[in-house]
Formats: C-alpha cells, structure tokens, sequence
C-alpha cells in the first residue's frame, strides 16, 4: 500500500517538526509565551510522552505483564485530573 521510503520520509518528517516544536517551546524562557502557547507546548509534550511509550513501552510491557501496561497510561491522565495545581 505505502512504499517504505515514503513511510520512512513521513516518519522523519513527523520527528522533525516535533523537535522544530520542542525547540520553539524551549526558547520560551528567553521570548515569553501566552498561556495558551505554553498550553499548547505542554499538551504536544505529553503527547510525545505518550507516544513513545505506545511505541516502545506499552507493546512489550502489555506482552510480559498484561493488563499491567495500563499503569504508564494511568500516570499522565492522574497528573492531568489531580495534579493541576502541581502543573501550574
């Protein structure tokens, strides 16, 4: 269906404008960014977070330990409901 080069060329395109991203809301501490760019920076951030870990956690971790894998998606959605003050 998709040729290999083209899923590597969006999947390089993919990491890159999340890095482009990333380094824009790094530069926040010099350029001051309005509360709902930092929200936005945060939420692309975590997002990454859980990305990564579907990729590279969830699937092995659900093969060894079950429904155990549950646990690295409980995380940020518990800090997200309870840990707002934290957060801010």
């Amino acid at each position: 269906m998709f040729s290999a080069s083209l899923i590597a060329l969006l999947s390089l395109a993919y990491v890159g404008l999340l890095f482009a991203i990333a380094w824009w809301g790094d530069r926040g501490a010099a350029i001051p960014l309005g509360p709902r760019t930092r929200a936005a920076v945060y939420s692309l951030s975590l997002a990454v977070y859980c990305t990564s870990w579907t990729f590279f956690g969830a699937v092995g971790s659900a093969v060894e330990n079950g429904w155990l894998f549950a646990t690295i998606y409980l995380g940020p959605i518990l800090v997200l409901v309870f840990g707002h003050d934290l957060m801010q």
